[in-house]
């Protein structure tokens, strides 16, 4: 078993207990499961040069850009509402194989965690 954190690690199950709540109160339905993440998040670490991303998570908070897929990521990911992740043919090709819904812009892909879509922020390039 790996000791680095991966979809469901969570330093507080306070954290999950929050994050079910507002699931519960946006009434969002799951568009991504552990599985799913795991294997992005996998895939991630194993790039040379892994792309940058952002996150939004269900209580309505964006990140900043990053590029570090090993403790920066919002642990559990039940949280991410989505995933922006810099356009790449290696990201696309990936997350049409693991089967996420998303959608692109010139220079992001949009992976949901959970419907209805949000397009908060969506078209903001990566720069």
């Amino acid at each position: 078993m790996s000791l680095l954190p991966m979809a469901d690690s969570v330093s507080d199950e306070k954290d999950v207990k929050v994050a079910k709540r507002i699931i519960a109160e946006k009434q969002l339905v799951g568009a991504a499961n552990n599985t799913k993440w795991n294997e992005l998040i996998s895939e991630m670490r194993e790039l040379p040069n892994p792309p940058c991303y952002r996150t939004k998570v269900v209580n309505g908070y964006i990140s900043g850009w990053d590029s570090e897929w090993y403790y920066h990521l919002p642990f559990p990911l039940l949280n991410v509402e989505w995933i922006d992740i810099e356009l790449t043919e290696t990201v696309l090709t990936l997350v049409r194989k693991i089967g996420f819904e998303f959608e692109t812009t010139k220079s992001t892909i949009r992976v949901w965690g959970y419907f209805p879509k949000c397009y908060e922020s969506f078209g903001e390039e990566y720069a």
